[in-house]
């Protein structure tokens, strides 16, 4: 299959079409961007960027990047309790398939920064993670309010190489 060729604000990206990952419903506020796909920023050498830090792109909508986080990276973590239409949208038959990401947002602006942002501006949506089926690749967000689903911290010693 021929690789599909995107132009996003980190440049071109050229995606292998098997490393597609589909949200049936979209994420809230992108419902009509359906195909994603999880990439890291890499240097000049093809090192990683951040050891914190990955970006969920749109296939549909090439504006459209998410910066996403694993949780457990900060000793977050959840007990997750997903409906029998959950678990069947994420074609679920292993929960270890499931790959649990927080949204990052910019806690306060500093134009002169540019893109090297402090991470201590960085806030994590963990109220609503998104959920991947790494090996079914179908994703979708959910929200945590009014859910039996628990989130915690947990004891957290090791420093996270950036």
């Amino acid at each position: 299959m021929a690789k599909i060729e995107l132009n996003t604000r980190f440049g071109e990206l050229s995606i292998d079409p098997s490393q597609i990952i589909t949200f049936p419903r979209g994420i809230p506020g992108f419902e009509k961007c359906t195909k994603w796909i999880l990439f890291h920023e890499l240097d000049d050498k093809g090192n990683r960027t951040s050891g914190v830090v990955t970006h969920l792109q749109s296939v549909d909508d090439e504006a459209v990047t998410l910066s996403v986080t694993e949780p457990v990276l900060f000793g977050f973590n959840y007990e997750l309790v997903l409906s029998d239409s959950e678990a069947a949208e994420l074609k679920l038959e292993d929960p270890n398939d499931i790959l649990v990401l927080a949204t990052l947002a910019v806690k306060n602006v500093v134009p002169q920064l540019g893109d090297k942002l402090p991470l201590e501006n960085l806030h994590a949506n963990i109220a609503a993670p998104i959920l991947i089926n790494s090996k079914a690749r179908v994703g979708m967000q959910i929200k945590l309010v009014g859910k039996e689903s628990k989130a915690g911290f947990a004891p957290f010693t090791a420093k996270v190489g950036i």
